[in-house]
């Protein structure tokens, strides 16, 4: 599908410039006094879902750079997958089945096959029961019931066949005891990345006047108010701060961890962000633009199931996929009821975000245009393709338990933070300072006003298996 059409936005949108904003910067654009009109037209919005987050739900502090946590493995009842079928065996008897190395463990050298384990056969529940196991993928399984082949109902065990386990039953009197199945943990890890911004202007530049006086949206940072008078290099301030949000914002959404050289910096390691976590980790539902309908819903909560997802989420779409939505599902489910949780769980939040909601399959599903996922939303520029157009995520809102501590226990999404070192001023795990000669705080005597914005922030993701992307 074609982007949409951005010729009509002027670009570049920002600069930059050694030292940062002079006086010849404001008389190039035309924006010294005499009067004229005296509002700043803001003519973008934005939005930041990892700020909301941060804001309703909170962030955890770190003390060091590295963080981790311990996940299941997988589900708690295995199964297997045959690997080579086994032809037309006969009523009771003993069928050799091989397992692929997909069902093993640590290099192939472990697997759940064990001795005196029954199995069904997916397909026609056929029972039997694991007599020996001669390798690490091999084992020998005869029919519990003497009438019955083990086999599926082409009368074959076929290639692919799926054997649940259904444990030691059937084990008679005064059984022996056989060997456990060790459930599996994996250790999960994140690190805390170095996100900064600088502003900087001379004293001519704050101290020139321009045509307008007010109507800039936004806030300089606390700690970091300008020492002159120029409403344009206040601007300047104030969209530094808030591209500065943006800026974590999409380290947090899409970036990912560094280890290339010959970068400027050698130190940083970066941090995994949301979208690399679950394209490698969770699950993908693939949809033809147009056909977002309620059946490919059903396929969606079908997945959702077998991930054991929470009950309630939040569906991030691009403009794209929004409007698929709005034209195949929503105006079928135009209200929902819902009993609201607390904090980003809440009504509050969810309305404050600009959520619209619908309960189907008993999952609740907060819907909301992440606008961040459209190039020409966030920049003015239509690239020929943009990997989130026609793009989603479902981001469930609950929590999941320490595989080795029952007594932790985690949000499907947390922001992380180190707090940064002291000095300037601090909040919510941001820092900002301010210096140079022409600052209000003078510590040279060059003549500039320097406001300085850092912060350490990373995710943790935790059962990513429980998102599910949703794109074309």
């Amino acid at each position: 599908m074609a982007g949409i059409p951005t010729s009509n936005i002027l670009q570049p949108g920002n600069i930059s410039i050694s030292g940062g904003v002079t006086r010849a910067l404001i008389s190039d654009l035309q924006l010294l006094t005499p009067q004229f009109y005296n509002r700043y037209v803001e003519k973008y919005g934005n939005e930041e879902f990892f700020m909301w987050l941060a804001t309703y739900a909170g962030m955890e502090e770190v003390k060091n750079r590295n963080f981790f946590w311990f996940e299941n493995r997988g589900k708690l009842m295995p199964a297997v997958t045959n690997l080579v079928a086994v032809a037309n065996p006969a009523a009771g008897a003993t069928v050799t089945v091989n397992i692929p190395a997909a069902d093993l463990y640590n290099s192939s050298t472990q697997s759940p096959l064990r001795v005196g384990e029954t199995v069904y056969i997916a397909s026609n529940n056929v029972a039997g029961e694991i007599l020996t196991v001669p390798s690490v993928d091999q084992c020998t399984i005869r029919p519990k019931k003497s009438t019955e082949a083990f086999a599926g109902p082409t009368g074959s065990l076929v290639a692919g066949e799926i054997l649940i386990f259904g444990g030691m039953v059937d084990v008679g009197e005064a059984s022996t005891q056989r060997n456990p199945l060790i459930h599996l943990d994996t250790r999960y890890d994140n690190d805390i990345t170095e996100i900064r911004e600088p502003w900087s202007a001379t004293d001519l530049a704050e101290m020139t006047e321009v045509y307008y006086n007010s109507g800039v949206s936004g806030d300089s940072p606390t700690g970091g108010a300008q020492a002159g008078t120029s409403y344009f290099t206040y601007k300047g301030l104030v969209k530094a701060n808030t591209r500065f949000k943006n800026n974590i914002e999409n380290k947090l959404m899409r970036g990912d961890a560094v280890d290339n050289t010959g970068l400027l910096s050698s130190t940083s390691v970066g941090t995994q962000g949301f979208i690399p976590k679950i394209t490698a980790d969770g699950e993908t539902v693939n949809y033809t633009p147009g056909t977002l309908d309620i059946a490919k819903l059903h396929e969606i909560t079908r997945i959702m199931d077998v991930n054991g997802c929470t009950k309630e989420n939040i569906w991030l779409q691009d403009i794209f996929q929004r409007q698929d939505f709005s034209d195949g599902i929503f105006k079928e489910f135009p209200a929902g009821a819902w009993v609201w949780g607390k904090n980003e769980n809440s009504e509050e939040a969810a309305v404050n975000y600009g959520t619209q909601s619908m309960l189907i399959d008993g999952y609740l599903l907060k819907v909301k245009k992440y606008s961040q996922f459209n190039t020409e939303v966030t920049t003015g520029k239509t690239p020929v393709n943009d990997y989130f157009r026609e793009y989603g995520v479902i981001c469930p809102q609950g929590t999941v338990r320490d595989a080795r501590d029952a007594g932790k226990s985690y949000k499907n999404i947390t922001v992380m933070y180190q707090a940064p070192p002291k000095g300037g001023t601090i909040g919510n795990g941001i820092r900002v300072w301010q210096y140079g000669g022409g600052s209000q705080n003078p510590t040279d005597g060059t003549m500039t006003d320097q406001v300085a914005m850092i912060t350490y922030r990373g995710l943790r993701v935790c059962a990513a298996n429980q998102f599910v992307i949703v794109s074309s």
